[in-house]
């Protein structure tokens, strides 16, 4: 596909716009459409219609607005059903957030969407008759948009679009036939590009498996894949090596508890498991010294295991010597077991399975793995030797792993970049996209 610029430029007197073509206009959004911020909250109020709701997050991860949506159901009054119900051509746009670089996220609606709703903290964008929505939509997706909108967006805790920035945002504007082909330029574009990223995504959560059943197996099956097997009388481990042996948790672990950290100093969490660096001073801005009197100190080999947590695999061999809050408990150990070995193996799937079962509680959101409990659970263990063998084998492999799941990080980035810069550059009028729409149409009536 080659894309060439237009035959002449003009300036465009608009800030950060530069050049546009020649026969392109700039005008501030509230010439080419209606914007208004919705007033519709999530509260169902007595005496008012049922509607389906839109929301802040409906519009964040999609492009389009579609009626498949699991849309929230809320509440409206009679003026609010008339004016915020989603019609064909709108574009939604996040007009506050938390940050400055997620405001004017922007979605399309493609169709009329009778009962549907936009809700509070969007705003709707109905264009006039002349300007292609579709259009309207990529043009929020440009880093020129982006830029003036992060530029514009004022607050402290919460950052905002006011009603006069979003009316004055200066838009370069095509004719209308040329939005049009644009739009569906756009559309054919950034669809072959997204399967390219979700195609990576695929691959990554692949990898991620792999890399967990690479641990898995190793730690309960060994490396030798002809060693003699026995049952393990254990349900969910099955066969084992014969040579390995039984151990509970309760002879490796002692239940630990040092109280009485004092610091003045500022601390950072170590977040994986609970662990706090006591050298660290970028994180946890907001703790006193007196938040911190019932933290537990960590050493070098500890096993850290969150109560509430265990069962999500929240729980590891600290390498650190640090501190832990009182969500945790710590256990000193009490072996010669190869201390990476014995953290790879608590982590692996199968034995963050179990933890669930011998926990407490009547919800996920409330299972307590309890200490006697868990140094109960008896496990299969190789020699010494062995063990730090099946670690560095582990190591070895998860590190490649690793990498490649790098790469295709860092191809998402590039997809993502080549995304940005194609939406970028048709918008703002850097490549002329004009009788590509015929040769797409010729391409897909041959395939």
């Amino acid at each position: 596909m080659s894309l060439r610029p237009y035959e002449s430029y003009k300036e465009s007197a608009a800030e950060r716009l530069g050049l546009i073509p020649v026969h392109w206009d700039v005008k501030p959004l509230k010439r080419v459409g209606d914007v208004f911020p919705s007033n519709v909250d999530k509260k169902a109020y007595e005496g008012e219609t049922l509607v389906r709701l839109c929301n802040y997050t409906d519009v964040y991860y999609r492009d389009r607005i579609t009626a498949d949506i699991a849309f929230m159901e809320a509440t409206a009054s009679p003026a609010q059903i008339e004016k915020f119900s989603l019609r064909a051509g709108d574009t939604l746009v996040t007009k506050d957030s938390e940050t400055a670089d997620d405001i004017g996220i922007a979605a399309y609606v493609p169709d009329d969407l009778p009962g549907v709703i936009c809700g509070y903290h969007l705003a709707v964008v109905r264009s006039y008759t002349g300007t292609c929505g579709a259009f309207v939509k990529w043009l929020f997706d440009s880093s020129y948009v982006r830029s003036r909108l992060e530029t514009e967006a004022n607050g402290l805790t919460r950052v905002g679009l006011s009603q006069y920035a979003l009316d004055n945002l200066a838009i370069p504007l095509p004719p209308e036939p040329e939005q049009a082909d644009i739009a569906a330029f756009l559309d054919r574009e950034a669809a072959k590009l997204d399967a390219l990223i979700a195609e990576q995504h695929r691959l990554i959560d692949l990898l991620k498996e792999k890399s967990k059943a690479v641990v898995s197996h190793a730690v309960t099956k060994g490396l030798n894949k002809f060693a003699a097997m026995k049952d393990s009388g254990i349900e969910w481990l099955g066969m084992v090596p014969q040579h390995w042996v039984p151990k509970r948790l309760g002879r490796l672990f002692r239940q630990q508890k040092r109280q009485g950290f004092q610091s003045k100093e500022v601390l950072s969490v170590y977040r994986d498991y609970g662990v706090i660096r006591k050298d660290s001073r970028t994180d946890n801005y907001n703790k006193t010294p007196d938040d911190l009197t019932n933290y537990q100190l960590v050493e070098p080999g500890d096993l850290v295991v969150n109560k509430m947590k265990a069962w999500q695999g929240s729980l590891g061999i600290s390498d650190l010597e640090g501190i832990t809050s009182p969500d945790y408990v710590v256990f000193s150990p009490i072996h010669e077991d190869f201390p990476l070995y014995l953290h790879l193996l608590l982590r692996s799937q199968p034995v963050v399975s179990t933890y669930l079962s011998i926990s407490n509680g009547i919800r996920l959101a409330q299972w307590r793995l309890e200490p006697d409990a868990f140094l109960s659970l008896s496990l299969f263990f190789p020699t010494a030797d062995e063990q730090r063998s099946i670690a560095d084998a582990i190591t070895k492999r998860t590190r490649e792993i690793d990498e490649l799941i790098a790469e295709s990080n860092t191809a998402i980035v590039l997809l993502q970049e080549r995304r940005t810069a194609l939406i970028s550059a048709a918008v703002t009028g850097k490549i002329d996209v004009r009788g590509l729409q015929a040769s797409a149409r010729e391409e897909e009536a041959a395939a």
